[in-house]
Parts: structure tokens; sequence; C-alpha cells
């Protein structure tokens, strides 16, 4: 009965021990476990950290830019400031032309001028002379009013592709690139019209010189007939 009793005495003290044991047991499993968990913790919000970085973000697009009417604009800018360059060389090359045009006739004017201050006072080889040179001044002029009348049609061409131009930039709302496009035209319109003014002014004087001469041949003939006449009166007298 003591050994009885001095058993079950030593199972209840191992039985209190074990219950001791068993909750450090498990914090220690519990702390164990929790270190190995942290590494991959870590290393599952690097690695998602790092997919995140991967992906790519797609940035706020900008409708009013990509929309059909601004990329109309944006079109028909160019294509108001390439009608425009256009309309800005044709017009430098007609100026020029119808500059050189005006001179020829000019030439030709003074020429006509010296030929009639020397009627009567020259021989027929030096009449003759005097006509070659007209001659030759008149042909320069033609070639250089052919030459300048090409390039009109040219640039009566560019003037229509800039007011066309204009036209399609009022109608797709690019109202700055119109009201430039329509000021270049009517600035070049102003300095054709100014040069055409000169050379029709060299023209008026040519037509003057030309009937004056014409009336100082006539009237030298008529008084060369007259003095015939009047030596064949004598004669008969």
């Amino acid at each position: 009965m003591a050994a009885l009793r001095s058993w079950m005495s030593r199972g209840v003290t191992s039985l209190f021990r074990y219950r001791q044991c068993v909750p450090v047991l498990a914090n220690a499993k519990k702390r164990c476990f929790s270190e190995l968990i942290k590494p991959w913790h870590k290393t599952l919000l690097a690695g998602f950290g790092v997919t995140l970085c991967a992906v790519p973000v797609a940035q706020k697009s900008e409708p009013h830019s990509l929309s059909n009417e601004a990329l109309m604009r944006r079109a028909v800018s160019l294509v108001t400031d390439s009608t425009s360059t256009f309309l800005s060389q044709t017009t430098y090359a007609l100026i020029e032309a119808i500059t050189d045009y005006t001179k020829a006739v000019y030439t030709l004017v003074s020429l006509y001028r010296q030929y009639t201050s020397l009627l009567g006072k020259m021989n027929s080889q030096e009449e003759d002379e005097v006509w070659q040179v007209i001659i030759g001044a008149r042909v320069e002029m033609t070639s250089k009013q052919q030459e300048y009348l090409k390039l009109e049609t040219t640039w009566m061409t560019a003037v229509g592709l800039s007011e066309m131009a204009a036209e399609a930039a009022y109608q797709t709302g690019a109202d700055q690139a119109s009201i430039t496009a329509r000021n270049h035209i009517q600035l070049v319109k102003s300095q054709i019209q100014e040069v055409r003014q000169l050379s029709q002014k060299a023209e008026t004087k040519l037509a003057e010189t030309q009937t004056q001469e014409l009336h100082q041949k006539t009237q030298e003939a008529g008084d060369e007939r007259a003095d015939q006449e009047q030596e064949a009166y004598l004669r008969e007298d």
C-alpha cells in the first residue's frame, strides 16, 4: 500500500511537471515557426513589389489632343504653311520677272526716243543700224513678257491653293491658321499689284513714244513730199 501511494505520488508529480513544460514547448514551436515564416514573408513581399514595378502603368490619355478635330486642325495648319511658302516663292519670282520686263520696256522707250530725235539727221545706213538695235530690244522685251506671263499663271495657281487652304482651316476650326493665310494672300496681291502698275506705266510710255515716232516719221515724209512737189513745181516754171 505504501508502495502504491509512492508510485501515485511520483505520477502526479510527473504529470504536473509535464503540464508546466507543454506551454514552454508550444511557445518554442511558435517562435520557431515565426522565425521560419519571416524570411518567406519578406521574400513574398519583395517579389510582389518587383512584379508591380514590372507591370507598365498606362499614362492618362489626352482625348482633346488625339481627337479627330484636333488632328485635322494640326494637319490643315501644316497645309496652310506649305501653301504660304509656295505662294511666297512664286510671288518673289513673279516680281523679279515683271521688274525685268519693265526694265526692257523702258530700254525700248529710250531707244525710240533717241531714234525720233535723230530723224532727218541720219543717212540710210545709220538709220538701219539704229533699227537693228531697236528690233533686238523688242525681242528682249517680248521674251521677258512671255516669262512673266508664264510665272503669273503659276502664281495664280499658288493663290488658289492658299485660298483653298485658308478656307479648309476655317472649316476645321483652325481660325488662326486661316487668318494668317488670308492676310498673306492679301499682302502678296498688293505687292504684285504695285509692280504691275509700274509695268503698265512703262507700257503707256512705250505706246506714247511709238505714237510720237510714227507722227514724226509721217511729218518727215510729208515735209519731204512737199519739198519734192515744190522742186517739181519750180522746175516746171
